[in-house]
């Protein structure tokens, strides 16, 4: 299945679980006595309202189509009534003709100056349907307003992530996607919440938050086994473990290499000078001081014998006259 078509039919069985259905059931008995009081009212067709209001509140669908559609064929302008022909358009699958009803449902309950629930519930609703016709950035206004107002669900938060997801604010979207999984779930049909989970998973895994992608990409299979998808994902998943794995053993070599002490070399002591290796200087001074030194006279010496110490500098003849 291609993706648009995959999307739309996801949106449509997720409005069908989570979104339509339970708001026929959340309907109280009041409501015609509300219309009565308050609402646009006239013998003519006051009896097509009323039945029309029961039939909705059996969340018998065709049947309050069939005679709230009377009434308004009747010139019947009520808040409530087209209201309930919306979302009863939305369980047909009929999302356009929701879309008109709900508009006219909207500018009606601005008009009125007693508080129904409607009033808040109309943006959930309406940004439901807008979504589904594909007018993104007008039901991104409303579903994110329904947000903040209205009653929490597991239908709003998953469609305000999905929004956000189209918007490419992955964090925004992972934070109504977790306010959406705490929500109940247990009414949900298995298959739905097997989509539901895979979806979310992508946005996990976009994010590199893969411990919780395995998580629901587990959660996936175990609901729907046979999906190829979610199965593709689990895979993708392992492979992107294996290469983290690798990456962190070469990280770790690395830093074990780095930390690493070299052996200190040698200290080896510097070479003596190259006058201490020579032998020591033997025998006597020279007792002759240096020439022109004012050195003692030595002592006197025994009588000469003819012959001259070499070591001792013999005076000169006087010089004779010429």
């Amino acid at each position: 299945m291609s993706d648009p078509l995959r999307l739309k039919s996801l949106i449509l069985l997720l409005f069908t679980a989570f979104s339509a259905v339970p708001a026929l059931a959340q309907e109280q008995v009041d409501d015609f006595e509300f219309y009565k009081k308050y609402g646009h009212t006239s013998k003519v067709w006051n009896d097509s309202v009323q039945q029309g209001f029961a039939a909705y509140d059996q969340q018998n669908c065709d049947l309050a189509m069939t005679h709230l559609k009377q009434a308004v064929a009747g010139q019947c302008q009520d808040a409530l009534v087209y209201f309930k022909l919306a979302v009863c358009s939305e369980v047909a699958g009929s999302p356009y003709t929701a879309l008109q009803y709900y508009q006219l449902s909207e500018e009606k309950l601005g008009q009125m100056q007693v508080l129904h629930r409607y009033q808040k519930d109309i943006y959930e609703a309406y940004g439901r349907a807008l979504f589904q016709g594909k007018k993104f950035d007008e039901a991104f206004q409303y579903l994110t307003k329904a947000a903040a107002l209205g009653t929490p669900s597991f239908g709003l938060y998953y469609m305000v992530g999905l929004l956000h997801a189209k918007k490419n604010d992955v964090k925004a979207a992972l934070e109504f996607f977790e306010k959406a999984l705490a929500q109940d779930t247990s009414k949900a049909p298995p298959q739905l919440l097997a989509m539901v989970y895979r979806e979310v998973a992508k946005s996990y895994l976009q994010n590199k938050t893969y411990d919780r992608a395995e998580e629901l990409v587990g959660k996936s299979l175990a609901l729907n086994p046979t999906d190829a998808e979610a199965q593709q994902m689990k895979n993708q998943l392992a492979t992107l473990r294996q290469q983290q794995s690798m990456v962190q053993m070469i990280q770790n070599i690395e830093v074990n290499r780095s930390g690493e002490k070299a052996a200190p070399a040698p200290v080896s002591k510097p070479p003596p000078p190259a006058a201490s290796q020579l032998p020591p200087l033997e025998g006597p001074k020279d007792p002759t001081p240096p020439l022109g030194s004012n050195s003692p006279k030595p002592p006197p010496s025994a009588p000469s014998t003819g012959t001259s110490n070499p070591g001792t500098l013999q005076p000169l003849p006087p010089l004779q006259p010429r």
